[in-house]
């Protein structure tokens, strides 16, 4: 009986300090290294990730200013154009005022160069029908044709500029659409950032938590007698022990 309760009392020293040795092991450094290589490769990506749209803002940047440059120098080309238009339509009306004939003749010879040393004689006839009479002007018969491609142009001319004026309408609406797009795309760009930013504050909060509980884990209590008590049943026990070998 002495002996039972002798080994009794040391088994449950030995017990209690094995759980000791346990809880203090319980510490999982695997797992803990594990957690913040985790946390450190998501870091490195997330200033990859933030390196890489710096780079892209910088460029979209440079783009953004060059296409502002075009732009500017498309709309100083298209004043350009306004003007050649008034001036025509001011030449044209200057040559309508036209009412002596010699200087006529002198602004025939500016627009046709071919004529400046070609003799322009102008003869005079009667109209019956009309009852008046008309001066014609002589010119060699196949400069006519000059006539007739300068005139065959400015209806091309035209036909083009109209198609080019609905053009440019066209590409300003197609300018201000991909703006519209673009706009879409930074906006879209924008709320996965923030949902990028926002998963990842809340990742390295758990992270920091979750390796925070591994080194610190919650205590066992397995409802175990404190230490003092424990240590004196035992002495209680070793005394009985003794007292009844004797």
């Amino acid at each position: 009986m002495k002996n039972l309760l002798i080994a009794a009392g040391i088994f449950v020293v030995l017990l209690l300090l094995a759980l000791t040795y346990l809880t203090a092991r319980y510490v999982d450094q695997e797992g803990i290294h594990r957690a913040e290589t985790e946390m450190q490769q998501m870091r490195l990506s997330r200033d990859s990730v933030l390196t890489v749209v710096a780079v892209k803002d910088s460029l979209q940047g440079i783009l953004q200013l060059k296409v502002g440059t075009l732009q500017a120098e498309a709309k100083t080309l298209l004043g350009r154009v306004d003007e050649l238009e008034r001036e025509r339509q001011a030449k044209q009306l200057d040559v309508r005022r036209t009412k002596q004939t010699d200087e006529l003749l002198v602004k025939v010879r500016e627009i046709f160069p071919p004529l400046k040393t070609t003799p322009l004689p102008i003869t005079e006839r009667y109209d019956e029908k009309e009852k008046l009479s008309l001066q014609y002007l002589g010119i060699p018969v196949w400069f006519a044709e000059t006539f007739l491609i300068n005139e065959m142009n400015a209806e091309n001319y035209k036909k083009q500029r109209d198609k080019l004026l609905v053009v440019d309408s066209l590409r300003q609406e197609t300018i201000a659409l991909k703006d519209s797009v673009l706009t879409l795309e930074r906006e879209k760009a924008q709320a996965y950032k923030r949902g990028y930013d926002d998963a990842y504050a809340k990742y390295e909060e758990l992270n920091k938590d979750y390796v925070k509980l591994l080194k610190e884990p919650p205590s066992v209590n397995l409802g175990l007698p404190s230490w003092g008590t424990i240590l004196g049943s035992t002495a209680v026990g070793v005394v009985i022990g003794t007292q009844l070998k004797k």
